[in-house]
């Protein structure tokens, strides 16, 4: 009987370890996500703030430039991406053959004087837009 009294009284103490260490292990893990998150915010803050300096015409080297280069043309697919959502909605559906279906569905300028150069990148743009379709800068 005393065997099985002490055999009781090591699993309760070994259950009452365990659970602390689970309960350790649990707070631990809660406390990492909190600093794991506040570190992702920051980035955000950060890349946030590159894109501004970018966008308002400045440069921190070249690995942001490209960085920004690629966030400029991503926003231009969501853009056209929205576009072609919003023509569907309002249409039947419709095939694309090819990527370039997707790319550009500007009406395209007949002549010289319909269009707009940008002084930044020499793209063609159309006489109505305000920014470059290509670079994004303000023409």
């Amino acid at each position: 009987m005393e065997e099985i009294k002490s055999m009781i009284n090591k699993i309760g103490k070994n259950i009452t370890k365990t659970s602390k260490d689970i309960i350790k292990n649990t707070k631990l893990s809660m406390q990492l996500s909190s600093e794991e998150e506040k570190l992702k915010n920051i980035y955000i803050e950060v890349g946030k703030k590159v894109y501004e300096i970018y966008s308002y015409g400045g440069n921190i080297g070249e690995f942001f430039e490209e960085k920004y280069k690629q966030m400029i043309e991503i926003e231009k697919e969501i853009a056209i991406i929205k576009e072609k959502i919003a023509e569907n909605k309002k249409t039947e559906p419709q095939n694309y053959s090819n990527k370039q279906d997707l790319i550009d569905t500007r009406p395209q300028s007949s002549t010289v004087e319909e269009c707009r150069i940008c002084q930044s990148c020499g793209q063609k743009n159309n006489v109505n837009d305000k920014f470059c379709f290509k670079c994004g800068r303000m023409l």
